[in-house]
């Protein structure tokens, strides 16, 4: 009479068809993501000590050191400041407008700014700058 040998059954799993999928799909978000554009006017912003941070950031304005301006990533010029801003504020419905100018700028492009904002009804306009460097 034959002898059989009972099956023994492989304990381990493979795991190669799940690390390929997961690969997958790590490849299918990163393609997929929306990158964030940059900002095209590029400033060095000033330090502050003490700063607060604001959650709402959908009006932008930055003024770079030569005052060429932008208001959420569109250029702007001081005859067409107020239009631009009144017609972002309605579609952005932000009564916030954060400031971005570089630390060279001169104080006339920043109370430009600041004026046609009061004009557009903006209520509340914070300054951005950076962290300060600690060594």
């Amino acid at each position: 009479m034959p002898r059989y040998r009972p099956l023994i059954e492989d304990d381990e799993l493979n795991m190669t068809p799940m690390i390929d999928c997961v690969f997958l799909l790590l490849i299918f978000f990163m393609v997929t993501t929306v990158f964030k554009e940059p900002y095209s006017l590029r400033v060095e912003l000033p330090e502050a000590h003490q700063a607060e941070i604001v959650e709402e950031k959908k009006l932008v304005a930055s003024i770079a050191a030569d005052g060429t301006m932008e208001i959420n990533r569109q250029p702007v010029t001081l005859a067409n400041l107020d239009e631009i801003l009144r017609r972002e504020k309605a579609s952005t419905r932000s009564l916030t407008l954060v400031v971005r100018t570089d630390k060279e700028t001169k104080h006339h492009f920043v109370l430009e700014l600041f004026e046609s904002a009061k004009r557009a009804g903006i209520e509340q306009i914070p300054l951005a700058t950076d962290e300060p460097v600690t060594d």
